[in-house]
């Protein structure tokens, strides 16, 4: 079939997508539908897959679920709705489900039981549909223990945002977006998974995509207050900022490896000297030392560990015939995963024997031939990345 490209814009999401998983043997379909099926997100227990399902034609989302093996599909939310997530909308225990809504007449966060009943909504007018931010605003993600849920929140400053103006000849009045009253601010809260004891943990209005240490003691993000995407890690009551990387470096995406003791990310650089602007994936232990750049010279992106921390999979638009290769933590053994299949959003099993991956049309499972013993990876979609990079690269382009 026509691989399709799938976008939602302002009050949709965007589903540029990416290639590609690890060394593979074989890969296995697992939807063949008209809409346009994408996130893919493994159950705790391995046993099924959450994911998307875009209808191009209403602009509806919808939550949809299977088994592994793409059997026994069921919808969660209703048709005709706006719903969605684009992290793991999984808890930790596997029985609940965190995702988007508009049902309540704004973006904001929901939990569901996992078979669709019982939602609740968490969080009220807090605007976790950022789109002046991009993708990376698009951000929730449950604590280790499932009681707390961390997001990005990007509230508006200024309640004249909307004008109208009058026709010359007394005509209807036509309304407009007033942008320069708009404060384009984000921050970090966390709120109790039944929506009690929302917080804000940053004010600074900078920053973005919490991700929570293993241990559930810390949480690591991003913070635009030098002007490019750096990591900070702060505590759990918004203390104790650290900043991980350096400024100039323009952090796309991000992870703590499964014992803690690092982070994995990708970044753009921007080298004065030959002018050229290149993506990497990169290391650094948790306190901020010793970065090691485990690729370069090569637009990669979209990192994800394998639970034992012992493999990465990444996104390579440069990499030629795979878009997704595997590579052990220190950069070394590169494997191309289905080459030349047009593969996205890869996604490891919990057992590590396969990664669920879509082609921007449907969902796909791929069997590894050498098993990473992973379970659920840092999963940020290549969605995010590809508008990411697409941003990143653009503003770069201005600055030079």
């Amino acid at each position: 079939m026509n691989c399709k490209r799938l976008c939602i814009i302002p009050f949709t999401i965007c589903l540029l997508l990416f290639p590609g998983a690890a060394a593979a043997a074989e890969f296995l379909q697992l939807t063949d539908t008209p809409e346009l099926d994408g996130f893919p997100f493994w159950s705790p227990d391995g046993e099924r897959i959450a994911y998307i399902s875009f209808d191009p034609g209403t602009g509806d989302m919808t939550i949809r679920v299977m088994a592994a093996d793409g059997t026994a599909g069921t919808d969660l939310t209703p048709a005709g709705s706006r719903d969605f997530f684009v992290t793991n909308p999984w808890s930790p225990d596997g029985k609940e489900i965190l995702f988007i809504s508009d049902r309540s007449g704004s973006y904001d966060l929901w939990v569901m039981n996992a078979d669709g009943t019982g939602p609740v909504q968490v969080t009220n007018g807090t605007n976790v549909v950022p789109w002046l931010h991009g993708p990376r605003g698009y951000e929730a993600e449950w604590s280790p223990d499932g009681r707390m849920i961390a997001y990005t929140s990007c509230l508006f400053g200024g309640a004249d945002i909307r004008e109208a103006t009058a026709d010359e000849h007394g005509g209807r009045a036509s309304m407009n977006i007033n942008l320069s009253e708009i404060r384009r601010e984000a921050d970090i809260w966390v709120v109790n998974s039944d929506g009690s004891g929302g917080r804000g943990l940053t004010s600074s209005g900078d920053a973005l995509m919490p991700r929570w240490h293993p241990e559930g003691d810390r949480i690591a993000y991003l913070s635009r207050a030098s002007g490019t995407a750096v990591i900070r890690v702060m505590n759990v009551d918004g203390s104790g900022g650290l900043q991980i990387t350096p400024d100039g470096e323009d952090v796309l995406q991000f992870s703590w490896s499964p014992d803690g003791r690092k982070i994995l990310y990708a970044a753009l650089t921007h080298d004065p000297a030959s002018d050229n602007v290149s993506f990497g994936v990169r290391i650094v232990n948790a306190d901020g030392s010793n970065m090691r750049r485990l690729t370069s010279e090569n637009i990669d992106s979209t990192p994800i560990w394998s639970p034992d921390g012992e493999k990465i999979a990444f996104y390579s638009a440069s990499r030629p015939p795979s878009s997704v290769w595997v590579m052990d933590d220190g950069g070394s053994d590169l494997q191309p995963l289905a080459p030349g299949y047009d593969f996205r959003m890869h996604q490891w099993s919990p057992d590590g024997q396969t990664i669920a991956v879509s082609d921007g049309d449907d969902i796909y499972v791929v069997v590894l031939d050498d098993p990473a013993v992973a379970a659920p990876g840092f999963g940020i979609l290549s969605a995010v990345a590809a508008l990411s990079i697409c941003a990143l690269a653009l503003r770069a382009g201005r600055q030079l």
